[in-house]
C-alpha cells in the first residue's frame, strides 16, 4: 500500500555523481589481488598454469619429477590428477542441434588437456608453490613432449562442424526472391574477432573451509550465482557447497561472465592441500586463453522491389566457436546474432544459417552486445550498398524501408516484438544534429589539404536480454540505513550510485544512507548477474518492487509502534505520519525500536522485529533501446590512416536513472566499437596457430586522441515494457557504432565494402587497388 507511483521518484533523472568513486580512485578497492584468505587458514599458495605451446597436438608425455624436487613447489598436477580428485568436463550450457536434428557437438574440455591440446595456451599443468618465483621455475623445468599435429584458425576451412543451425522462413524467403526487381548482395564480410583485455586480468582465490569442508572461491564474475553453478558440476559437488564471492571488478564486457578452468583448478587444489591457493593471470596468459568475442564471415542479401522496398534478408554464417564451446559461445554465434537480425527496417520475411566451427584458437563467447553487434553491421553495410548500386541517398534509401512508430508495437520476421520504437526520429535527428548541410563545405577543405573526407550513417537496436532469474530484496537495518541486496554484479557500470539514488528517491532519504551489496552467493539467495543491458530493465524495476514491499512491511510496523491503522499513515520525507496529526515516526527511529524489540526477547524475535522487502523478477523484460549514429572520417591517401573527426550519436533508453552514468555507458561503447572498426585485429599465424598479436603492443586499442569529443543526443521515450520505463544503456554504443564508421570510411575512400579493422595497410592497399583498377 504505497502512496505515490515509482514514476514520480524525484531522484530519477538526476546525475548524481558515483558513490563508489572516492573508495575506487583512493585505493580502497576491494578486487582479488587485494584479498587474503582467513588468517587461521594461512597465506595462501601460488599457482600457475603451464599451457601448451602448439596449437594442435597430442600430449606424449609429461615428466614432472625435477620440477617437484624445486624447493617451495608443494604439487604439480597434471589431466591425470584431477580424474582422482573428481574432477569432470567444462560444460557448455547453451548447445545448439543443428536444424537436421543432429544433436550438438563439441570436444570435451578438462580444466588441464589429458591427452590432446586444441590451441596455444591449452592449459596442460598446475604448479602450486610457496611462491609464485618457485611455480616459475618448476614451469620451467617441467618438460612435456608433443605430437605436433595441423592447425587451422581460418573458420572457413575449418572442417569440425559444432551446428548448423536456422531460423526464420526458408520457402517465404526464397519465394521473395525469386519475385525481387533487384537483389544485392555481400560476400565474405568479416566482423573481427576482438581480444576484450579489461584492465584487470583474471584471477582467483579459493579455500576450503576446515570445520564444513564448503569451498570458498573470490574471483571477477558477472554474477556470482551462475559461475557457482558451473564450477561446482566441474567439481562434482552441489552448488550449496560452494560460495561464489565477487567484490570490485575492473571491466569485464561479458568475458567474465563464465567459467574458466583456473575457477576449477584454484579450487580442487586448495581442497586437496587443504591450503588457500590463489591464481593469477598475466596480460599474456589474457590474450591467449581469455574468451574472445565476435568473429564470424558473412554472406547476406537483399530483395529488392522495382521501388527499392525491402522484400527479404538471406544470410548464411559461419561462426568461429574456437577451440572449445564456452559456456555460452554457440548461443552468441547463433539466436544472439539472429536475435535482431530483422533490424528497424521493414523485412517482411528473412531466413538465416550459422555454421557454427571449430578452430584451433582461443574459444569464444559473450562480448558487449554478444551477436547483436554482428548482425546489424552486416545488415547496415548491405543497406549502404543497396543505396549505393541504386544510385541513392543511403539516408533516403532508410527513410523508405524503416519501420515507422506508428508500426508498434511490431512482430519481426524472426518472432521477436518491439514494443515502441521511433527510428526514423532518431535518424532524421541524428542527420541534422551532424550537421550533413555542412559536410560538403568540409569535405572540399580536407581535399584542400590532400585528403579525403567521409560521412557515413549506421542505425541500430537492442533487444535487452539477460536472466530474469532475479530476487531482490531491501532491508531497513538496525542503525537506520537501508541495504539493497541484487543478484546483478558491477564491473564499472555504477550499481552503488544508480540503485541507491533508485531506493532513495523512493524512500526520501540521503543516497548516503543506502548501501548496495553485490556479488555474495551466500547471502544473495539468487540472481540471473549482469548481461544483454539489463540491469535497469530487470535488476532496477525488481529492486523498486523490493522497496515498495520493504514500505509495505515498514508501515505495518509503525501502525504498530504508533497505535494507529496502517491505512492511516502517510509516507513522505523518510517516515510515517498518522493523517491529520503531528505524529511521525522516521525510518531510522522505527529501526531502532525493531532492534530494541529483537534484543530483548520479545514475542516473535528477530524475524518479527525484521524489515524488509524481498521480490522475484515478474514481467516483461526485453526492451528496445535505439538509435542512429553519424561518423565522419578524414583519410590520408598517401598513408591509408584514418582520422575520426567527428561523432554524432543519438539514443532513445527510455527513462534515464542516471543521465551521467548513461552517457559514461555509451562512451565505453562507442570507444569499443570504434576500436573494432578501426585498429584492433587479432592475429593468429595461418601455419603454426600462434597469436602474433597476444600483447598490448602489437594489439591496438583506441587512446584518447583516437577519439573525438562525442556529440550526444537524447532522443528519450520511455517503454511501456516495464513500470519505471527503462531500457537499457550498456551495449548500445558497441552495437551502432562500427558501421556509421566503416560507412564513411567506404564513402572517403568511394568503395562498396571494406572490413574491419580499417588499418592504415588495409586502407592504404584498397586505395592502391582502386587506383590500379582505374588505370
Amino acid at each position: 500500500m504505497t502512496d505515490r507511483p515509482v514514476s514520480a521518484n524525484p531522484m530519477i533523472g538526476r546525475s548524481t555523481p558515483r558513490l563508489e568513486d572516492r573508495r575506487l580512485l583512493t585505493g580502497a578497492g576491494r578486487f582479488v589481488e587485494d584479498l587474503a584468505p582467513p588468517p587461521a587458514l594461512g597465506p595462501a599458495l601460488t599457482g600457475l598454469v603451464v599451457r601448451s605451446p602448439v596449437a594442435h597436438g597430442r600430449i606424449v608425455t609429461i615428466e614432472r619429477a625435477e620440477a617437484e624436487a624445486i624447493p617451495g613447489v608443494v604439487r604439480v598436477y597434471t589431466g591425470a590428477d584431477l580424474d582422482a580428485l573428481g574432477v569432470v568436463p567444462l560444460p557448455c550450457i547453451t548447445p545448439v542441434d543443428s536444424a537436421d536434428g543432429t544433436p550438438f557437438h563439441a570436444p570435451e574440455r578438462f580444466p588441464l588437456a589429458r591427452e590432446t591440446v586444441r590451441f596455444v595456451g591449452d592449459p596442460v599443468a598446475f604448479v602450486v608453490a610457496e611462491s609464485l618465483a618457485a611455480a616459475r621455475d618448476a614451469a620451467d623445468a617441467l618438460f612435456v613432449d608433443y605430437e605436433e599435429l595441423a592447425a587451422t584458425v581460418d573458420p572457413l576451412a575449418a572442417e569440425e562442424v559444432g551446428f548448423v543451425w536456422e531460423d526464420g522462413d526458408r520457402a517465404a524467403t526464397e519465394a521473395a526472391f525469386a519475385a525481387a526487381a533487384q537483389i544485392v548482395s555481400l560476400d565474405g564480410v568479416v566482423n573481427n574477432r576482438i581480444v576484450i583485455t579489461p584492465i584487470e586480468t583474471r584471477s582467483a582465490l579459493g579455500w576450503s573451509d576446515p570445520d564444513t569442508g564448503a569451498l570458498v572461491l573470490e574471483t571477477q564474475t558477472q554474477g556470482v550465482h551462475l559461475v557457482r553453478r558451473l564450477v561446482a558440476r566441474t567439481l562434482g559437488i552441489e552448488e550449496a557447497e560452494l560460495r561464489v564471492v565477487t567484490r570490485d571488478v575492473g571491466g569485464s564486457f561479458g568475458m567474465k561472465i563464465m567459467n574458466y578452468p583456473e575457477h576449477t583448478l584454484t579450487l580442487a587444489a586448495a581442497r586437496d592441500l587443504g591450503r588457500p591457493v590463489r591464481w593469477v593471470s598475466d596480460r599474456t596468459e589474457a590474450f591467449l586463453t581469455d574468451a574472445h568475442g565476435r568473429d564470424q564471415v558473412s554472406r547476406a542479401e537483399l530483395a529488392l522491389d522495382a521501388d527499392g522496398r525491402i522484400l527479404a534478408l538471406r544470410c548464411e554464417t559461419v561462426g568461429n566457436i574456437g577451440a572449445y564451446a564456452s559456456a555460452i559461445g554457440p548461443m552468441i554465434l547463433s539466436k544472439g546474432f539472429a536475435k535482431t537480425l530483422g533490424h528497424c527496417y521493414r523485412v517482411p520475411t528473412l531466413h538465416l544459417t550459422v555454421r557454427g566451427v571449430y578452430t584451433n584458437t582461443a574459444p569464444t563467447d559473450a562480448y558487449r552486445g554478444a551477436g547483436k553487434p554482428e548482425s546489424e553491421y552486416l545488415v547496415e553495410r548491405l543497406v549502404e550498398k543497396a543505396a549505393r548500386l541504386r544510385g541513392e541517398d543511403p539516408v533516403a534509401f532508410r527513410r523508405r524501408n524503416l519501420l515507422p512508430p506508428e508500426a508498434m508495437p511490431y512482430k519481426a520476421a524472426n518472432g521477436f516484438t518491439y514494443d515502441s520504437a521511433d527510428f526514423p526520429g532518431a535518424m532524421e535527428r541524428a542527420v541534422a544534429a551532424s550537421d550533413r548541410a555542412g559536410f560538403a563545405a568540409r569535405r572540399a577543405e580536407s581535399e584542400a589539404r590532400g585528403l579525403t573526407r567521409g560521412w557515413g550513417i549506421g542505425l541500430y537496436l537492442h533487444l535487452t536480454g539477460g536472466d530474469p532469474a532475479e530476487s531482490s530484496e531491501v532491508l531497513l537495518e538496525a542503525d537506520g540505513t537501508v541495504t539493497v541486496l541484487t543478484g546483478v554484479q558491477a564491473s564499472g557500470q555504477g550499481h552503488e550510485t544508480a540503485f541507491a539514488q533508485l531506493v532513495a528517491g523512493r524512500l526520501e532519504i540521503p543516497v548516503e544512507r543506502v548501501r548496495v551489496v553485490e556479488g555474495d552467493s551466500a547471502r544473495i539467495a539468487r540472481g540471473g548477474g549482469t548481461g544483454g543491458s539489463s540491469s535497469l530493465p530487470i535488476a532496477a524495476t525488481t529492486i523498486a518492487r523490493a522497496t515498495d514491499a520493504m514500505l509495505d512491511r515498514a508501515r505495518e510496523l509503525a501502525a504498530d509502534a504508533l497505535e494507529a491503522a496502517p491505512e492511516d499513515l502517510v509516507y513522505g520525507d523518510g517516515g510515517f505520519t498518522i493523517a491529520g496529526t503531528d505524529r511521525r515516526l522516521a525510518l531510522p527511529d522505527l529501526a531502532a525500536r525493531l532492534a530494541e524489540r529483537a534484543t530483548a526477547g520479545q514475542e516473535g524475535g528477530e524475524e518479527a522485529a525484521r524489515c524488509a522487502g524481498l521480490v522475484d523478477c515478474e514481467g516483461e523484460t526485453q526492451t528496445v533501446p535505439h538509435g542512429a549514429y553519424v561518423a565522419e572520417v578524414e583519410v590520408d591517401p598517401a598513408t591509408g590512416v584514418v582520422r575520426l573527426d567527428r561523432f554524432t550519436a543519438v539514443d532513445d533508453l527510455g527513462v534515464r536513472l542516471n543521465p551521467m552514468i548513461a552517457e559514461g555507458q555509451i562512451h565505453g561503447g562507442l570507444a569499443q566499437g570504434i576500436g573494432q572498426a578501426l585498429m584492433e585485429r587479432t592475429v593468429y599465424d595461418s601455419e603454426s596457430g600462434q597469436m602474433l598479436s597476444a600483447s598490448l603492443m602489437d594489439y591496438r586499442l583506441p587512446r584518447a586522441d583516437d577519439l573525438p569529443d562525442f556529440d550526444l543526443h537524447a532522443a528519450d521515450h520511455p517503454t511501456a515494457a516495464n513500470p519505471l520505463g527503462m531500457k537499457g544503456a550498456g551495449e548500445v554504443g558497441c552495437i551502432g557504432a562500427p558501421a556509421a564508421v566503416i560507412n564513411a570510411v567506404c564513402d572517403a575512400l568511394d568503395l562498396d565494402h571494406m572490413d574491419m579493422p580499417a588499418t592504415p595497410e588495409r586502407v592504404w592497399r584498397a586505395l592502391q587497388a582502386s587506383h590500379g583498377a582505374s588505370d
